[in-house]
């Protein structure tokens, strides 16, 4: 027996021993995003699968029911099913304390709350500070400030959170 004959030996038998990893396209048909599990059957067979894992590691999916998905399936064990990724999705979640979008060449993400409240604070003191001037008269002339600031009498409200806040990206 030959070297080559003997490694595709080994080789044959290590194949018997081995189930591969397959992938499978599905389509989801209920989400349990408690459990952070799905059921879904085969696009290709409708072959039912049961409690697939919507993360496997630090992302879990949470797709929209009818969506296509992709899911993996380890060592041949249906019980060993877990989401890769789906054509359309309701929820990504993400369980780690640092990520980054676009290389983090736009700084870090902004809070909403302290925006909100650094811009009331503003708005407060420009209040007071038109309200101020608008008293001033300039005794030569006897003129008032209060023409120069008819129509700004006060600032509107700018500090809104709805008015700059995306609740779909939270943190």
């Amino acid at each position: 027996m030959s070297e080559l004959d003997k490694f595709a030996d080994i080789f044959g038998r290590r194949l018997e021993g081995t189930k591969q990893a397959q992938l499978r396209f599905v389509v989801c048909k209920s989400v349990n995003w408690n459990d952070k599990t799905m059921t879904a059957t085969g696009v290709s067979d409708d072959v039912p699968y049961e409690g697939v894992q919507l993360g496997f590691g630090f992302v879990d999916i949470k797709p929209k029911e009818d969506a296509v998905c992709l899911i993996g399936i380890l060592e041949g064990k249906e019980a060993l099913t877990f989401l890769i990724n789906a054509e359309d999705v309701e929820l990504v979640e993400v369980k780690s304390d640092n990520i980054e979008i676009n290389g983090g060449k736009f700084g870090g993400l902004v809070k909403s709350e302290v925006v909100a409240d650094k811009i009331s604070a503003l708005e407060k003191k420009v209040n007071q500070l038109i309200t101020i001037l608008s008293g001033i008269t300039v005794p030569s002339e006897g003129l008032t400030f209060a023409p120069i600031f008819a129509g700004v009498l006060q600032l509107s409200p700018l500090s809104q959170k709805d008015d700059f806040e995306n609740k779909k990206i939270t943190h």
